[in-house]
């Protein structure tokens, strides 16, 4: 898997460029406010199938998926993120902008992401202390869950 790639699924953004984007201020929709601080993921799956991180799973495609133990995203109130990857020193870095249940970003770093935007399907349980993240990966419904750090 590419770095990039890794990059696109650590955070559960992976399926097609969006066209316009989220409309609206610079800031974040009050709306978006439980998504708001550091989550760590914890599971990855796809259909039936969901695993603890770390984790991989095979893709129609034939790329493979994977999660390390403390993947994290931090999604901030300026509307920026930052994901760090286990036990590299990688990091993405971009903007984030929430309209009803999609997330969609626009990533500013690595060098070989810088532009490219992705969207994706997400909810919170109840209690807002969990998220899920449902999208496309390599032609593969996966499912990502993650929880605040």
């Amino acid at each position: 898997m590419t770095e990039l790639t890794r990059i696109f699924v650590t955070i559960g953004l992976t399926i097609g460029l969006t066209g316009a984007g989220c409309a609206g201020s610079l800031r974040p929709a009050s709306s978006s406010l439980p998504l708001i601080g550091r989550w760590r993921q914890t599971t990855l799956g796809s259909g039936d199938d969901s695993k603890p991180c770390p984790a991989e799973i095979s893709v129609a495609d034939g790329g493979v998926v994977t999660c390390g133990k403390h993947d994290t995203v931090e999604f901030k109130p300026d509307g920026t993120f930052i994901a760090k990857f286990s036990g590299r020193d990688l990091e993405a870095v971009g903007t984030w902008r929430v309209q009803d249940s999609t997330l969609a970003v626009t990533f500013t770093a690595p060098q070989e992401a810088a532009g490219v935007s992705r969207s994706t399907q997400f909810e919170f349980t109840q209690d807002a202390q969990s998220m899920t993240i449902k999208a496309i990966t390599g032609g593969t419904p996966t499912v990502e869950t993650y929880v605040r750090d």
